[in-house]
Parts: structure tokens; C-alpha cells; sequence
């Protein structure tokens, strides 16, 4: 907490603070005050000090910079989820909460003299309310009470397991408190996921608090199927929506099951490294022009690589024509929390619908998904039916505990987190640097990359570690097992001439010396691999998606089976996909082109998963 003093009538010391904390039976909570007497002291103090939960600013000490609101912008560009207290004379107090919207609340500094523990209780309420896991704390407190168990799910509580000769190891593994806290959705005071209510209900509350939009739900499920949501909310049959082609295969699914008419944006590649950009801002911007009836606009706002859209620009332009903005922002899901991503995302820059895949990079279990939404046209009715159509009736609900909890890191210390692990990947830059035959690529590879890569505007988030290995003279795979089999690091993706690893919430400074003494074995050349040429880059791009049809009617069509090489002039009735990067190739209603069988020949000596690829044959529209 900071607190600005330079009145007596203030409190100014921490054993008086101590005092009233025990007064309060709040011994527990850690408070400390520091005095700021300017800006820049303030600003410098939320940066040092992630643990730093509240600001009290003086309308005296202060007056000129809280007159013209900067300071408040200040901390809030800074760290948006930090309220703000302003003290003052009991006469100014209207004057200065109508200076700025985002102060939190006003005390008058007789009322501090006379009745501070009043002031300090409305603070520590603040902080209770927004430490708050309302879902986690009910369900927590519910499974210990290990009442009868008279419904479903049928191992009541673990017993099933518990007394079999045959399955109590799977017992044993997870533990008791996995098996007792697996409940059904019978327990009336946890609430319905479906419906929102309850424990539940209020936990989506503070999830749109913190995040800042207007509704927020919970998809235990993966983003997968919050895309689907979204698009089968918004797209009607036929509907235009311009879609980045980059996107993940699900959004390509939800336009199939929505019906709708896709425009697709280029791919953007880099064969060297085989990475793929977000498309330009121009060829958006003409096809917005040409397509002024386009209900939706569809975006990676962060993509595999870590390469970020200038988001602010395509919803200003989106919607002069009404046009809605829908961000799947699975990789990136910390962008609000500190000042170096949020001029790149998606709810800061005004997108209607944003998708967070709260497993992937912050702290929440596999399949764990947020929606937002802003969108002031939103039909909540219609969004309910749509959401209940894919949403189970018996929803995992060790998935909800863990998105309420992420939600409560991601409030109280998500700047603290990202600030640590930005510290350690510099750190882990400079080590890297001194390597002779890895490279750490940055933004300065990506603008020689990508020709729109400057006049877009695009970003990095150095938190995705891309590691060049193309100077080594082993294969993937040799390297890939050396990684896995002898040096115990599980990378996240492979091309032929990159490794990609993730710095996540759960990463820790002694995982990136683990991995840097990996690169540096293999840089200098210490380790038993055998030598092999490996394939220098892809095609130089992937053929543009040119449709026959709406890719609905290729899709639910009668199809048939042939072998790929004789499918030159047929059309495709299943998304061809290789992974990585999971980006399409081929999309329902396509006519597959001899460029499309070249590019996956190029790709099958990497050794990749081609998805809809079946020992050589795939699905085309029957004749």
C-alpha cells in the first residue's frame, strides 16, 4: 500500500498501522506505508514492488498532478487492478471525484483523525473483495464436510475406488481430496455453470470485475469450444466473417457449424524458420471496404510464436462499420496485467468477444476457459442457448475452482508474476547471447521477416521463447531426444530450424538455467548425437483458400475417400491441418490445387502430424 503523508492528522507509522490491524482481527494482513511525493516516486514504487495492493494519495501533498488526473493514469497504466484513495478536506471531495472515474473512494482527512480504523476497514474490504474466491472457498468447505453421498458421480467420494483390489492404485495417486471434492451438480449451493448462479455465479462476477469487461463465464471445456460459443452466438447462416486463416482449427469448426461465409485473410510465412505472422492491417482494412455487410471479424491476438496484433487499430476500424471484433486470445491470457502487453490486448483495445485459455499460460487445469464479453449488443438469451448446447450438465468442477483461483493470482500479484519471468528471460538472453550456434530470436529477426512487420505495428511477448537451432548439424529428432531422453525438458514446439518454449506462470529461474545449460551443451557440441543433414526451410507460402462453396455444404455433403495425389480438382470436405502450427491447409469447400499436394510433400519429410490426413487419403466432396 502507499500512502502519500505529509499531514500529522495522516497515520505515519507501522506499529500505529499494527494496532489497528489488530483491532480489526486482521493480524494476518501484511500492510505497510510508503510516502510518495510525486509521480514519478509513485510509479517507481509500483514497479519495484509487485506486492503493493493499494495506493492513498493527498489532495494536498498532490494537489496539481490529481487536479489533472495524471498521476491516477499514471498507477492505472501501470497496474490497472490497483485501486486508488485520494484524501482531502471534506469541501473538495465532490471536486475531486469528478476529475477521474477511476478512484476508488474519498476520505476526508477529519475523518481519518477522528475514526481511522473506519477508513483502514473500507481498504482491507476493498482487498477482501477482490482476494475473494467464491467458488473455491464454498466448494472447498463443502467436500470436507464428507456428508453422504445419495447421487451421482457413482465412485461416491472415492469408495469405489478406495476398496478394489484392482483399481485402488488410482486411488492412491490422486489422493483422498481429489476424490471427495469430484461432486455432482446436485449441490445446490455450489451453482449451476449452465445457469450461472450461486458460488458459481458470483465467481464469473469478479472474473469480468478484474478483467474489466461486462460478462465473463467459465468453459470447462478448452477455448476450443469458447470459440464455438462465440461464432454460433454471432453467425447466422450465410453471414459474412473475415477470419484470419491462422487461426486455430476450432474457429474454422464454429464458422462450419454457424454456416457461415468465411473471407480469409493470407497467411503471412517465414519459410526459414516456418513461422507465420498476423496478417497486414492493409488487406484487412480492403477487405473491411469491400465487405462493409461482414458481421464479425475474427483474430489471433497472439499467436504460437508470440507475434502480437495492433489490436486498437482493427476495432477502431471495425467498428466505424459495425462490424463486431471476436480476439482468440488463448496464448495470452496475462495481457491486462502489466504495462508491457497492454497496449496489445484484446479487452484493452475495445474487442466485442475475447477467448482466454486460462490452462495454457496462467494457473488453471487443462481444458480451463474464460469468455468475455463487451460487446454492448450482446443477447444474452441467445448466448445462454448457444453456451448450453455445448456446455456438459456435469461439469468438472475441480475445472471452475481453478478458474476462480486463477482469476485471484492473476488480480493480486499477475504484474508481480509476468515482472519476475521478463526479468528471467532477459537474464536468459544475455547468457544466450554467447552462444556461437543458437540464437535467441527477437523482434529485430521478426521485422527483417516480415515486411509489415514495422508499419503494423506488431509486437513480441518475449515470455515465448523462440530458439533458433538451424545452425546445429543434427536432425529434430535427434535433437528432440536428446532434450526429452537425457536432459529431461519437454519443448513445446518443434519446426525444422526452431524450438519453441513457453515461459509460463509455473516458470521458475532454476527451469531456465536448466534449459540454457541444455542449449549450451548442444551449442558447443558436448553431447552423442549423430550428425544429419536437416531440411533448410518450407515452400515459400501457403496457397491462398479459394472456396467453391460455403464450407457447411462441403462439410455435411456426401463425401468420399481418395488418395491425396488424385485429388487435384476435387473439393476438399474436411480441414487439412498439419501440426505444428496447426494452421490449415485445406478448409471444407476448397478446391484442392497440386500447390496444396506439394506443400505437404515438402512437410512429410519433418515428420509432422497432418490432421484429416488418413494413410494418405482424405475426404472430398463425392462427384
Amino acid at each position: 500500500m502507499i500512502i502519500d503523508h505529509n499531514k500529522p492528522r495522516l497515520i505515519t507509522t507501522q506499529q500505529y498501522l499494527q494496532s489497528v490491524v489488530s483491532v480489526l482481527d486482521r493480524s494476518d494482513l501484511s500492510l505497510e506505508f510508503l510516502a510518495v511525493n510525486s509521480e514519478s516516486a509513485a510509479v517507481t514504487e509500483l514497479d519495484n514492488d509487485g506486492d503493493i495492493q493499494a495506493v492513498l494519495l493527498s489532495w494536498e501533498t498532490l494537489g496539481d498532478s490529481l487536479r489533472d488526473s495524471s498521476i491516477i493514469d499514471a498507477i492505472k497504466s501501470r497496474r490497472l487492478e490497483v485501486p486508488v484513495y485520494v484524501t482531502g478536506e471534506n469541501e473538495v471531495g465532490f471536486d475531486i471525484v469528478s476529475r477521474s472515474s477511476k478512484i476508488e473512494a474519498f476520505f476526508a482527512l477529519h475523518d481519518i483523525a477522528s475514526d481511522p480504523e473506519s477508513c483502514l476497514a473500507y481498504i482491507i474490504n476493498d482487498f477482501d473483495d477482490r482476494s475473494e474466491t467464491p467458488f473455491w472457498t464454498a466448494y472447498k468447505k463443502y467436500a470436507v464436510e464428507t456428508n453422504d453421498s445419495w447421487h451421482t458421480p457413482g465412485h461416491s467420494g472415492g469408495a469405489s475406488f478406495r476398496s478394489s483390489s484392482y483399481i485402488n492404485d488410482f486411488y492412491k495417486f490422486f489422493g483422498r481430496n481429489m476424490f471427495i471434492s469430484d461432486l455432482s451438480v446436485s449441490v445446490d449451493s455450489l451453482g449451476s455453470l449452465s445457469d450461472g448462479t450461486n458460488a458459481i455465479g458470483k465467481a464469473q462476477n469478479l472474473v469480468a470485475n478484474t478483467f474489466e469487461v461486462k460478462h465473463s463465464y467459465f468453459v470447462t471445456n478448452g477455448s476450443s469450444t469458447s470459440n464455438k460459443i462465440i461464432l454460433q452466438t454471432l453467425l447466422r447462416e450465410g453471414d459474412k466473417v473475415i477470419i484470419d486463416r491462422n487461426c486455430h482449427k476450432s474457429v474454422h469448426y464454429g464458422i462450419v457449424q454457424a454456416r457461415a461465409l468465411p473471407l480469409y485473410l493470407d497467411s503471412i510465412l517465414d519459410p526459414k524458420y516456418g513461422i507465420f505472422a498476423p496478417p497486414s492491417l492493409s488487406q484487412l482494412k480492403a477487405f473491411i471496404s469491400d465487405n462493409k455487410d461482414a458481421k464479425l471479424i475474427v483474430l489471433t491476438g497472439c499467436t504460437y510464436d508470440g507475434l502480437l496484433t495492433d489490436l486498437k487499430q482493427v476495432v477502431d476500424y471495425a467498428h466505424q462499420f459495425d462490424i463486431k471484433v471476436f480476439i482468440d486470445e488463448a496464448w495470452f491470457a496475462y495481457s491486462l496485467f502489466h504495462p508491457q502487453y497492454r497496449e496489445y490486448s484484446a479487452i484493452n483495445a475495445g474487442a466485442d468477444y475475447v477467448t482466454h485459455s486460462a490452462h495454457k499460460v496462467v494457473s488453471a487445469f487443462s481444458q480451463a476457459s474464460y469468455i468475455h464479453i463487451n460487446d454492448p449488443d450482446f443477447d444474452k438469451d441467445f448466448f445462454k442457448e448457444i453456451y448450453a448446447i455445448h456446455t456438459s450438465t456435469s461439469p468438472q468442477y475441480h475445472l471452475i475452482a481453478s478458474l476462480d483461483v486463477c482469476r485471484k493470482q492473476l488480480e493480486m500479484e499477475g504484474f508481480k508474476v509476468i515482472n519476475n519471468l521478463l526479468n528471467h528471460v532477459r537474464e536468459f538472453k544475455e547468457q544466450a547471447a554467447k552462444f556461437s550456434r543458437i540464437r535467441i530470436l527477437d523482434k529485430e529477426d521478426f521485422r527483417q521477416m516480415f515486411s509489415h512487420f514495422e508499419a503494423d505495428n506488431i509486437g513480441h511477448d518475449p515470455l515465448k521463447i523462440l530458439i533458433d537451432i538451424s545452425a546445429l548439424s543434427y536432425s529434430n529428432q535427434e535433437i528432440h531426444r536428446f532434450l526429452m531422453d537425457e536432459v529431461g525438458l519437454e519443448i513445446e514446439k518443434f519446426t525444422h530450424s526452431t524450438l519453441l518454449v513457453l515461459l509460463t506462470f509455473g516458470g521458475m529461474r532454476s527451469k531456465i538455467v536448466r534449459l540454457y545449460n541444455a542449449l549450451n551443451k548442444l551449442d558447443a557440441g558436448h553431447v552423442s548425437l549423430r550428425k544429419s543433414s536437416r531440411q533448410k526451410e518450407l515452400p515459400s507460402k501457403i496457397p491462398p483458400i479459394s472456396l467453391a462453396m460455403l464450407p457447411s455444404d462441403a462439410f455435411f455433403g456426401k463425401r468420399e475417400m481418395v488418395p491425396l495425389q488424385n485429388s487435384v480438382g476435387r473439393i476438399a470436405a474436411a480441414l487439412i491441418t498439419p501440426y505444428p502450427p496447426g494452421i490449415p491447409l485445406l478448409v471444407p469447400g476448397q478446391t484442392i490445387e497440386a500447390e496444396h499436394i506439394n506443400y505437404l510433400n515438402a512437410l512429410s519429410s519433418q515428420k509432422l502430424t497432418i490432421q484429416g490426413l488418413i494413410d494418405g487419403d482424405i475426404y472430398v466432396l463425392e462427384k
